[in-house]
Order: structure tokens, then sequence, then C-alpha cells
């Protein structure tokens, strides 16, 4: 058994069932993939991961991790920090999987992604991050023609533009308030706050 670190690149973590994916989070620059398995003692995956682009990762196999563990143990509580955080990430899906309206589930990813990859644009805020439709509903649980009616509707209304398959939020008020989310709930909506541990000072 052993744990990676990306080096460069970008992953998702995902299951997959009769044919159908979900998928569970992200990982990309300087965080780790099966830091759980490594310690746990059953020594089984928990889920599957897969690049999304060229990626290069760095193996820790499980007997070098003891060791280094054993040398600086802070080490230990930085990772029950990043599995911690993937508890969050679970939680948040099973609330996406609750809103049975696909675009309260859309507009809801969409404010995730607005607070991981906004950036301020000229005519909104742009998620700068590159995404298809099937990769957003495999996201929220939902099929690929809801995603696209969905994310028409919000053009419609104004509240999004979408071009050369970048997003950008015309309308963030409308668009809060469409996904029921009223409050300034944005750390929250962070998919790794764990990037405040970094593996450094050990």
């Amino acid at each position: 058994m052993q744990m990676y670190v990306i080096k460069s690149g970008s992953l998702k973590i995902f299951r997959q069932s009769e044919g159908k994916e979900l998928i569970l989070g992200h990982q990309f620059p300087g965080e780790t993939i099966g830091e759980l398995e490594v310690v746990h003692a059953k020594n089984e995956r928990l889920a599957s991961v897969a690049t999304l682009e060229k990626s290069i990762l760095w193996v820790i196999r499980k007997p070098e991790l003891d060791k280094l563990i054993d040398l600086y143990p802070k080490i230990l509580r930085k990772l029950f920090y990043v599995v911690s955080e993937r508890l969050d990430q679970a939680d948040r899906k099973l609330q996406y999987i609750a809103f049975l309206d696909s675009r309260i589930r859309v507009a809801n990813l969409l404010l995730d992604l607005y607070t991981n990859f906004g950036v301020v644009a000229e005519y909104g805020i742009l998620i700068n991050w590159k995404v298809t439709h099937q990769h957003l509903a495999q996201m929220i649980g939902v099929t690929r023609e809801s995603v696209t009616i969905s994310l028409r509707e919000l053009q419609a209304k104004q509240l999004i533009s979408i071009s050369n398959k970048y997003i950008t939020i015309t309308n963030l008020a409308q668009l809060k308030h469409l996904a029921n989310d009223e409050e300034d709930s944005n750390c929250e909506r962070e998919w790794h706050s764990s990037s405040l541990y970094k593996y450094t000072n050990l």
C-alpha cells in the first residue's frame, strides 16, 4: 500500500456503480491521494482515482511513511486534517444528492466552483477551470442532459454566461438566491482548506 503526492496535473476521486460514476472530489498539485488507506488497518482502497490531464505523482510506500511518522509525528496530525477534509467533501456531496431540483444542484455546484476557482473578470466572475457538462453532471449525481438544460436556463436568466467551456457568473446575488444560500458561506465551500497545513516545518 502507498500514498501519492501530486507534483503536477489534476486527479478525480470517484465511485462507479452500474455504469454510473459519481465524482467525490478532486486533487491538485501539492495534495495527496491514498493517505487514509495507507494508515488504515484494512489496507483497502475506498474509492477509485483517475487523472484529468497529464500528471506526475510522487509515491510514498507504507513502510517509508511509517518511518517518517516515527521521526516526525506532526505528519500524522496533518494527515488527519486531510482525512477530515475528505469527510467534509463527502457531507457536501450528500447535500447535493438530497436536492431534488437539478437547477438547485447546479447552482450550488457553481457557487462551489466560484469559491475555489473564481477570478474577477470584465463581465463578472470567471470560473477559471474548464470543465465539461458530463464532468459537472458526475459531480452532483445528475445526467449530462439535466446539467445542459439547467445551464441554459441560468444563461437565459442572465445569471451566467458560457464561452469555450468556461463559465462566468454574471449575477452572483441571484445565483445565491436560487441556491438558497443567502449567507456568506464561502469558507464552507472550500474544497481544500487543509492547504493551510502544508507539509513543511515538521
